[in-house]
């Protein structure tokens, strides 16, 4: 059955390519035209088989010097030969070719944009890009590639430009990447010492992406620097509002804040509202048992700690508190439980890292823009 479909599509395949060769040309070709070298070139293409589809098109060009889809088609093996620059030149000088069609020049501009990067010449792969977007100023592929461009070189204007114009063509709405734009905009401003000026650009992310946690961590930060521990605190409890579940990023700056204005009380009854909100938090229910634990008040701890392990009961961090409670309270067969239960679980790995979901890279703490392959929001949660 494979073996059926396969002749049909080589035949499907056979008889587009005369289309398309005769369309391009704008003519008819001459009667004793032999397009089966390019056809036979094309077959081989889909198969694989790029050495059988090299001599053919090879073939193919000879008989007619006008087949540019061969030529592209050429250059294009000989880059997957790892030479780039045969490549290069043989879709440069279709370049210099008159009477190209629109969609020719925006096929050979897109083989050269492949080469040059390949040759690792950004530059010239760039100038590629937007050769294209005068030819076709909405080539998704041109648009694409600038903006991965704009990204990596943190250019988050122009950037932000293009993902505009990508969501207009394709009718999406990518707010969130748009205001993670504004932040890297501000940590640059932030970076240059000029924190009320960033300020602004952490708050126009938030009007963009309301749900925008860097942009409350990065106002509540440059307010900190600044001594307005109040207004720190203000927009650090924010994340607790706008995404409880997330609570845990500023659980260390609230901790330190609220010891730093004379209000440590407030601590835990900011974990006790995240916890009435989102009962399952576990971060939330580990901070306020260890806070417990420090005041003295043993027995709040442990029902902090059994209540982590009643919706985590696979917690390391749960067991080892409640360990020390029942050591504490005297209880030794009870912490011998749980000390055996620690023992079973300690060849696994504490769930929590994150991973690129392009690159895979992985770090410990949550990052909105991935240091190795720079793209944009990438993280997720890896499951142990």
């Amino acid at each position: 059955m494979t073996e059926v479909i396969l002749v049909i599509v080589l035949a499907t395949i056979g008889v587009a390519a005369v289309i398309v060769y005769v369309s391009r040309r704008g003519q008819t070709p001459p009667q004793h035209q032999d397009l089966r070298p390019y056809i036979e070139g094309l077959k081989a293409l889909l198969r694989g088989q790029d050495e059988q589809a090299f001599v053919k098109l090879k073939e193919a060009v000879t008989l007619d010097t006008e087949n540019v889809d061969a030529y592209i088609r050429l250059g294009g093996i000989l880059r997957r030969a790892k030479k780039p620059d045969q490549a290069l030149q043989i879709h440069r000088d279709l370049t210099f070719r008159h009477n190209l069609t629109p969609e020719q020049k925006q096929e050979i501009l897109t083989a050269l944009y492949h080469d040059f990067m390949d040759l690792k010449d950004d530059a010239s792969a760039i100038r590629a890009a937007n050769e294209i977007l005068t030819v076709n100023p909405n080539d998704r592929f041109a648009l694409t590639a600038l903006l991965r461009t704009h990204e990596k070189a943190e250019e988050w204007k122009e950037a932000a430009a293009i993902r505009r114009k990508l969501d207009k063509l394709d009718s999406l709405d990518s707010s969130r990447i748009l205001a993670l734009y504004k932040v890297f905009e501000g940590e640059e401003l932030i970076s240059q010492n000029e924190p009320h000026r960033a300020r602004l650009f952490f708050k126009e992310a938030i009007h963009l992406d309301k749900m925008c946690l860097t942009a409350y961590l990065s106002i509540g930060d440059s307010y900190y620097t600044e001594k307005r521990l109040e207004d720190a605190i203000g927009y650090w409890t924010r994340i607790i509002t706008v995404r409880p579940e997330m609570g845990h990023l500023v659980f260390e700056r609230l901790k330190k804040g609220f010891f730093e204005v004379g209000r440590y009380g407030d601590y835990a009854e900011t974990l006790t509202g995240l916890l009435q909100a989102y009962p399952t938090h576990l971060t939330a229910r580990l901070e306020l048992a260890y806070f417990m634990e420090k005041k003295g008040e043993m027995e709040a701890a442990r029902d902090h700690y059994s209540a982590a392990l009643d919706n985590h009961p696979d917690s390391m961090l749960a067991k080892l508190g409640l360990y020390r409670m029942h050591w504490g309270a005297g209880k030794r067969e009870a912490a011998d439980a749980v000390f055996k239960q620690i023992m079973k679980m300690a060849v696994k790995r504490e769930a929590g890292s994150l991973r690129c979901r392009t690159c895979g890279l992985d770090v410990e703490t949550m990052i909105w823009r991935c240091p190795r392959c720079k793209t944009v929001d990438s993280f997720e949660p890896v499951k142990s």
